[in-house]
């Protein structure tokens, strides 16, 4: 596997063999890698002749700069572990090759989608315009065939697809199923950082479950299965930040369980703040071994 550090040397290696034929799977990332990373990297690797992985810990995602520099940071540990994975290209840049002085462009999605990823809490604001720059600069820069994300990053994916439709963005999308640990916790590089309070975390799976199994009984009321996740989360003495039932295609608020839903959390456990999502009708994805 090559460790490479600039957009140039980057293009170069790829178009070796991109002229020759290739296709290319990239997961972008930001590192700390965990199961959830690495399964995204074998499903790119059965499907890809050339697997690029990114390694990048964007400034522009953390409004808070206490939280961008507490964000867990192992090259070593994750080189060795997308390695292992069959990954061919790691690219993992200085914060000077992708903003370099002088940097003046954004990109970001606005509108309805916008609006209701603030109003949801499910964005901070300028996290969506920082996340939205950064992939479709890692898209310019890669041009793979297919990028890859996992499920719970509903944001990101939510929104490169809106972009990948507006500005006709080539890459396929592909959104692979959260991985989770024992207790239904979701894998998470935030997850380093519960210590003493990681056995309440899994009260943020716990409500999950409650709201889809009120879902399933028949019930068509959001609100009773809001109901259900935050009695889960309130057990637990959380910080919610928010339970949220959404149409799984606008991400409106629902007001019918019949239609397809986005279950969404948001919680702080021990001032870590953990997300997770689950889908009420779950669509059919690709199986990977």
């Amino acid at each position: 596997m090559k460790i490479l550090r600039t957009i140039t040397e980057l293009r170069a290696e790829l178009k070796q063999h991109t002229d020759a034929g290739s296709t290319v799977g990239f997961v972008p990332t930001m590192g700390a890698f965990h199961e959830g990373h690495t399964s995204l990297m074998r499903a790119a690797r059965q499907q890809h002749d050339i697997v690029v992985v990114s390694l990048f810990v964007n400034p522009s995602q953390f409004p808070d700069r206490a939280v961008f520099d507490r964000y867990p940071r192992d090259e070593r540990r994750d080189a060795a572990m997308a390695e292992a994975e069959g990954v061919d290209m790691l690219f993992a840049p200085l914060v000077e090759e992708i903003y370099p002085k002088g940097f003046a462009t954004v990109v970001s999605v606005e509108g309805e989608l916008a609006d209701t990823l603030l109003k949801t809490k499910l964005s901070m604001d300028g996290q969506l315009t920082g996340m939205c720059t950064i992939i479709v600069k890692l898209l310019n820069i890669v041009q793979p065939t297919t990028v890859f994300f996992g499920e719970k990053d509903l944001p990101h994916w939510i929104a490169v697809e809106r972009m990948a439709a507006d500005l006709n963005l080539p890459a396929e999308i592909v959104v692979l199923p959260t991985v989770r640990e024992c207790d239904g916790l979701a894998m998470s590089s935030r997850n380093v950082h519960l210590g003493e309070h990681r056995e309440r975390a899994g009260c943020v799976p716990s409500a999950l479950r409650a709201a889809l199994d009120t879902a399933s009984s028949g019930m068509r009321d959001p609100q009773l299965a809001r109901d259900r996740a935050l009695a889960e989360l309130a057990v637990a003495h959380v910080e919610v930040d928010y339970v949220e039932i959404l149409n799984a295609r606008t991400l409106r608020v629902i007001t019918d369980l019949s239609e397809p839903a986005v279950i969404a959390i948001g919680a702080r456990v021990g001032g870590v703040p953990l997300l997770d999502i689950a889908r009420t009708h779950p669509p059919a994805t690709p199986t990977v071994a």
